[in-house]
């Protein structure tokens, strides 16, 4: 009895180092530059936004209650490198699936649509800019005429995220094929080392 009683506190010690030694080789989620964050407009403000300047859009569809998109906001779009490009090359919007006020834009007027039973409502323009699938979460990008270049749908992180959005951002998808463009792609902070990479 007495040495189950010894060994008892250290296969707890034992453990205890197992599992510390397994957490702290997670990687810790990105720390942003203080008072940098990514400049999320409305879909109607983008459409103003363009007509003074051209810029693609990138469009983060999202629910309130959908926690991988949460996930998302408190990951992907904390990451310095990738607060920094969006902010430069895009208009940034968020687009609540679920949102119950109309969206008008040159074209049409897209409205909420209840659904059926115990089945929830969504907007008609998640639906549309999503090509009719719509997951959530959902990037969308599109050119500086509102034309779908590609939905990304579900949660990705900073290092996968900042290989697609460069691939919109920079125009690479007019002339290199994605996978080409995936091995032989070159993270921000190692193209431009002035960038912050926390």
């Amino acid at each position: 009895m007495r040495r189950l009683g010894f060994l008892l506190p250290i296969a707890i010690l034992i453990l205890l180092g197992l599992f510390s030694f397994q957490t702290s080789s997670d990687t810790p989620p990105p720390i942003p530059v203080q008072g940098q964050t990514i400049t999320w407009m409305t879909f109607e403000e983008a459409i103003t936004a363009v007509k003074k300047e051209k810029r693609k859009i990138l469009i983060s569809v999202h629910t309130e209650w959908c926690g991988w998109c949460k996930h998302m906001d408190k990951t992907t779009f904390q990451d310095p490198n990738i607060i920094k490009f969006i902010n430069e090359k895009f208009y940034a919007v968020k687009l609540d699936a679920e949102q119950q006020e109309d969206i008008t834009t040159p074209e049409k007027v897209y409205k909420f649509e209840k659904g059926e039973g115990k089945e929830r409502g969504f907007h008609q323009l998640a639906v549309a800019l999503t090509m009719g699938r719509l997951t959530l979460p959902s990037t969308v990008f599109l050119d500086d005429n509102f034309r779908v270049l590609q939905p990304i749908p579900g949660y990705k992180d900073p290092k996968t995220f900042e290989m697609i959005m460069t691939y919109y951002g920079n125009d690479h998808f007019k002339q290199t094929p994605w996978t080409v463009y995936q091995k032989s792609y070159v993270p921000l902070n190692k193209l431009n080392p002035t960038l912050i990479s926390e």
